[in-house]
């Protein structure tokens, strides 16, 4: 089997992961005012107590948009330990090619379009 990504694809695809990576840590380290998940919430919950069930809702919100963003960067962190592997840009679904521009705009992207809106569909 050869690689479907050049030498070149691949690279790109990394500095793509690089850049997502780094938006990624920037937006957490800001969300958090450069604190830890546990000290972060700690914070919001002390700051909060005179009207905790009034903003519960905003603490929940917050809790998820950072589970969201501390899972794009597992996944990515994935993607660039994989990023040399011969079946990198494989569906893992259907073991066909994922395409170069989908890799581009997704690069941890383990589905072609096809599979990934059948996946999607069974959550």
């Amino acid at each position: 089997m050869h690689p479907h990504l050049s030498t070149e694809q691949r690279s790109t695809i990394g500095q793509a992961l690089q850049a997502r990576r780094l938006a990624l840590q920037n937006d957490l380290a800001q969300h958090q005012h450069g604190l830890s998940r546990v000290d972060h919430a700690q914070e919001a919950l002390a700051q909060g107590r005179d009207d905790f069930a009034q903003h519960a809702g905003e603490r929940e919100v917050d809790m998820a948009l950072t589970d969201m963003d501390v899972q794009e960067l597992a996944a990515i962190t994935r993607a660039e330990q994989h990023l040399q592997d011969i079946h990198f840009g494989t569906c893992v679904d259907c073991a066909q090619p994922i395409p170069f521009e989908r890799l581009c705009a997704e690069p941890q992207s383990l589905r072609c379009v096809a599979c990934a809106s059948i996946f999607e569909r069974k959550l």
